[in-house]
């Protein structure tokens, strides 16, 4: 998991590239709803996309806890590379990890750790809280299996260069027991349409067409029916990394709110000398500590191996959910008028920030997460 000192580094080393390759073009990504492919380029190179992938497929092999320090770091300077570092780096990397075949991890681990990007496509508008429900098919022909449906919300897509996709093996009666889950090569059968969301407008959100898109059956990632099991695995690690997203963005509202309180007067003090503008302070800084802790000590116990982390994880994300919204919202009371402006930094993390509310699993799905662990009704799998 690293050392205190070394975790420090690790901090250090990805702040100085955020502040100087990403943050001066924060706002063009969010306004262009694109990330310009040099700094894409840099990202990948700097191993983000690849954060879970062991040295030996060429990664930099991070622990959940270190991925968490890298995409906290990232968010406080643009939540939409974060997102998608999240995505390719822990949602991606981690089932090919943990359940491909040697072929699999050779030919996919070592090209995210290359700088490929890769795409998690799990939900569709039919269902997206309910994943048993999927309709995409997945029907085998010979040596190939051919995949056909629509898959929305898609982080990473119009540059992703493979996709994990859970299809249907089975029937529909059969439910999560009928699911499997293949990677898919991006190529003249995948149709990526970009979407226009209220945040992390940049990390691709798209809805993805597969049209008859012929794999080999040696793409199956673990067993045939068997992928629910690997996507419910990679949400209970990844939502972990998810909430590393909504910190650093709260992170960085409060510290642009505090330094806005110094500089703007009001009836001739600082803001920051009335009462009311304190008490909002106070609240965000203690939000703040209180994801930190909370969410560190989560990825704590995904690393060791601890059976409730999946508990853990989901606790993790819906308290960043709620009080990273939380604390932007107070960021923009602060700012007033200047806030609620194009202008300022906290509307754009105002809007990026509540879709950990909705994403990897809503804040009311992570409450059922929470009380069935309670209930011992989910454990970690063994490995």
């Amino acid at each position: 998991m690293g050392t205190a000192e070394s975790l420090e580094l690790l901090r250090s080393s990805v702040r100085e590239f955020a502040e100087k390759v990403i943050r001066p073009v924060a706002r063009r990504i969010d306004e262009e709803n694109e990330v310009p492919r040099d700094v894409l380029k840099q990202v990948a190179d700097m191993g983000y996309f690849a954060l879970r992938v062991p040295q030996e497929y060429g990664g930099p092999g991070l622990s959940t806890l270190e991925s968490v320090v890298v995409v906290e770091e990232l968010a406080r300077a643009s939540g939409a590379i974060a997102i998608m570092a999240t995505v390719s780096g822990a949602m991606v990397a981690y089932p090919l990890v943990h359940y491909a075949s040697r072929d699999l991890k050779e030919r996919y681990l070592t090209r995210l750790a290359k700088g490929s990007i890769g795409a998690f496509a799990l939900s569709e508008p039919c269902c997206g809280t309910d994943a048993a429900a999927i309709t995409t098919r997945a029907v085998q022909d010979g040596d190939e299996f051919v995949i056909t449906g629509r898959k929305i919300w898609i982080t990473n897509s119009p540059y992703a260069d493979f996709f994990l996709v859970a299809a249907r093996t089975g029937t529909p009666e059969q439910r999560h027991r009928g699911v499997s889950l293949f990677v898919v090569d991006r190529g003249p059968c995948v149709e990526v349409s970009k979407l226009e969301m209220m945040g992390y407008r940049g990390s691709g959100t798209s809805e993805v067409k597969f049209n008859d898109c012929r794999v080999p059956k040696e793409n199956l990632v673990g067993e045939l029916n068997g992928g629910f099991k690997i996507v419910m695995d990679a949400l209970n690690e990844g939502r972990v990394v998810t909430a590393a997203t909504a910190l650093g963005l709260a992170e960085a509202a409060f510290e642009d709110a505090l330094e806005y309180s110094k500089k703007r007067e009001s009836m001739g003090v600082p803001i920051s000398e009335h009462q009311m503008v304190q008490y909002l302070l106070a609240e965000m800084k203690v939000r703040v500590e209180a994801m930190k802790l909370l969410i560190y000590e989560a990825a704590r116990r995904v690393d060791q191996g601890d059976p409730d982390y999946p508990m853990w994880s989901s606790m993790a994300k819906l308290a960043a959910a709620q009080w990273g919204v939380d604390v932007a919202r107070m960021a923009v009371q602060v700012e007033g008028g200047f806030g609620y402006s194009k202008e300022s930094l906290v509307e754009r993390i105002y809007r990026d920030v509540k879709m950990v509310e909705i994403g990897d699993g809503t804040n009311e799905v992570q409450r059922m997460v929470i009380v069935r662990t309670l209930l011992g009704r989910i454990r970690a799998p063994r490995r």
